[in-house]
């Protein structure tokens, strides 16, 4: 009976070794599978860019770039590569230098030109192109305006609330445009009057920017002028905008700054009016010819009609004083002589002569040499003529 169980036991013997043995091998493999699956994944967090330390480095602290040595990932390393890129694009694309501002102006009317004040009454268009936030509609100065009570600064394009509204342009650039009335100022000169040329000027500057921070530039526009407009006994012509540097040699008191160190951009523009000459050459010239005439008529009066010459003479110089003053009214007080004033100085002295003469005549004539007092006013009155007539075509000629 023992030998029967001995012999059925050591049957079993290499079935039980089998099983283990199997038992063995598959764990061993189980083993092995999930350690190759352990470091797949830190294989692949390394290829990432993540620095492992002895144990797996968090996802968290590998997603947002620094390992646990405080190495940047290279994740961090391209985000700071490419924020230096756009840096250095902004610098590139920055535009340096002042702000350009396209200025423009037309001019639509001009009621008045008061030549006594030097000023003279205008209505226009001002408008204003540029780029980025600097608004020269803010600080811009009409800087040769006499009347600022009377001024109207109107924009064109407001908001809601009636406040400037700049537009936007398609091109990237802002627009506003100003209808301005008001009166305004330029020196006027009257060397050559009644035949003078004269410039209405409107000077734009602005009040708060320098030239290194804003400068004008003149628009195409500009040298248009509206069709209807005229300017009474004056012809109009064709207009100059012009871009200058204004320069001021003063800090204004500000002790911070250098004395002339204020330079400012400048929109000049300017309209040439001129009389017509004809016009002008009838109304000033030929009253003064029509009165030295009536004073040479003296010379065809009898020597012995001394009375009727003297009153002749002093007639011709009233009027010729009345016409002066009449003429001088409607010019600026000046400390110098003008075109026509050596018009009148030139009358004078022919109305001297002529009276200073005739007494002379009268005294030949008295003494019984009426040929010889004939004869003196005869070359008296071609002298006197040519003087006159020849100095008056001169001035004007030359003026």
């Amino acid at each position: 009976m023992r030998d029967r169980d001995r012999s059925r036991a050591l049957r079993l013997l290499p079935v039980v070794v089998f099983g283990l043995a199997m038992i063995v091998h598959g764990r061993s493999t189980f083993v092995r599978a999930q350690q190759a699956g352990t470091s797949a994944p830190a294989r692949e967090d390394s290829a990432a860019g993540g620095t492992p330390t002895e144990g797996s480095p968090a996802e968290g602290t590998t997603a947002e770039g620094t390992t646990a040595e405080g190495s940047p990932a290279e994740g961090t390393t391209a985000d700071g590569a490419a924020g230096e890129g756009t840096s250095e694009t902004d610098e590139a694309t920055e535009p340096s230098g002042p702000s350009h501002v396209t200025v423009g102006l037309y001019l639509h009317h001009v009621p008045e030109l008061d030549l006594h004040s030097s000023s003279y009454l205008a209505d226009f268009y001002l408008w204003f192109l540029w780029r980025g936030e600097l608004d020269p509609t803010e600080t811009f100065e009409i800087t040769n305006l006499v009347e600022g009570w009377d001024l109207m600064k109107t924009p064109l394009y407001v908001d809601d609330d009636g406040n400037p509204a700049p537009e936007d342009l398609p091109d990237g650039r802002r627009y506003q445009c100003f209808h301005v009335q008001g009166r305004f100022g330029h020196p006027f000169d009257v060397h050559a009057y009644p035949f003078d040329e004269q410039d209405i000027v409107v000077e734009i500057e602005d009040g708060e920017y320098l030239v290194d921070e804003l400068v004008y530039e003149v628009d195409p526009g500009s040298t248009l002028l509206h069709p209807t407009l005229e300017l009474p006994g004056w012809e109009i012509g064709t207009p100059t905008p012009t871009v200058i540097e204004s320069i001021y040699p003063t800090n204004f008191g500000d002790i911070r700054n250098p004395e002339g160190g204020d330079h400012y951009s400048q929109f000049r523009y300017s309209v040439r009016v001129q009389r017509p000459v004809l016009g002008a050459f009838v109304k000033t010239i030929v009253p003064i010819m029509v009165v030295m005439l009536i004073t040479l008529v003296m010379f065809f009066i009898d020597p012995k009609y001394f009375e009727g010459r003297l009153g002749l003479g002093i007639t011709s110089l009233i009027s010729a004083v009345a016409l002066q003053l009449t003429a001088a009214a409607d010019l600026p007080a000046t400390g110098y002589l003008v075109l026509l004033d050596h018009v009148y100085n030139a009358s004078y002295i022919v109305i001297f002569v002529a009276l200073l003469e005739s007494v002379i005549s009268v005294g030949i004539a008295d003494r019984g040499d009426v040929l010889r007092a004939k004869r003196l006013d005869l070359v008296t009155l071609v002298v006197l003529t040519i003087t006159f007539f020849g100095t008056v075509s001169w001035l004007v000629l030359t003026r």
